[in-house]
């Protein structure tokens, strides 16, 4: 259900944007960088549908992934 989507324009336009997610349940992520705070803090943007998803559950669902890698 997750989708990481190049970093590059052309792919941010296509993929990262609401209305490229409308209806899915997919949840694109992109614009992932390190943070100038140090190698261990990352730096990413996603976005979801929210009627189907809920505000915080793509947020939510990932956190959980990454804390238990």
């Amino acid at each position: 259900w997750v989708r990481l989507i190049p970093n590059n324009k052309a792919d941010t336009l296509a993929g990262l944007t609401p209305a490229a997610v409308s209806g899915t349940l997919t949840v694109p992520i992109g614009r992932v960088r390190k943070m100038k705070m140090g190698p261990q803090y990352v730096q990413a943007f996603t976005c979801g549908d929210q009627l189907l998803w809920g505000a915080a559950e793509p947020l939510r669902r990932m956190l959980r992934i990454l804390m238990e890698q």
